[in-house]
């Protein structure tokens, strides 16, 4: 077997590991330590494999972007229009939150936590490069003459908080369906001409 594909795949396997201990006790219950016994291998080998609970949260983080773009940004780019794409992310989202909670809570330990060894959302080149490209679709929007004249920067800090409303508003169980359609109707009334 190829080292490299092994390696990889140890790594995957920690970061799953990660994401459920995250997700059912939060940073706080999430020591180094606990992952290593969680995934059956000694500390030993997580430092092997990540140089610290920093790396491995860096990790998790990473790894839950990278499906949020997957199942996400897809739907956008196929979208006809701005004003389509717009609801496509929202509606995606918001699909995306509820099929990964589990992932959403791991995120949201990190993202909350006060732990030296977390960051914030903002301090994530992730989140940032999710906020540049709402902020270009709305701005298409705008210049399309598909919504009307707003603070850009201000519009995307609002979508943003009504996704995190969504994030918690999934884990606790609403309905996904019902819930895109209210918050695309939400968006469209706060963005239309």
């Amino acid at each position: 077997m190829d080292t490299t594909f092994a390696r990889t795949a140890r790594r995957e396997q920690l970061v799953e590991v990660t994401i459920d201990l995250l997700a059912e006790v939060g940073v706080e219950g999430s020591s180094y330590l606990r992952i290593a016994e969680r995934a059956g291998i000694s500390r030993g080998v997580l430092n092997y494999h990540f140089g610290g609970r920093a790396e491995l949260f860096s990790a998790v983080v990473d790894t839950v972007y990278a499906r949020g773009v997957d199942e996400v940004l897809a739907l956008v780019e196929a979208a006809p229009s701005p004003g389509e794409a717009l609801a496509a992310f929202v509606r995606g989202s918001v699909h995306f939150y509820a099929a990964r909670r589990r992932e959403l809570r791991a995120l949201t330990a990190i993202y909350t936590s006060r732990a030296a060894d977390t960051v914030s959302r903002e301090q994530r080149s992730e989140h940032r490069r999710e906020i540049e490209r709402v902020g270009a679709l709305l701005r298409a929007g705008q210049e399309a003459g598909q919504l009307r004249a707003f603070d850009v920067d201000l519009m995307t800090a609002c979508l943003r908080s009504v996704l995190d409303l969504a994030v918690a508003l999934t884990d606790a169980g609403a309905d996904p369906g019902p819930l895109a359609d209210e918050l695309v109707r939400t968006v469209h009334a706060m963005t239309s001409t």
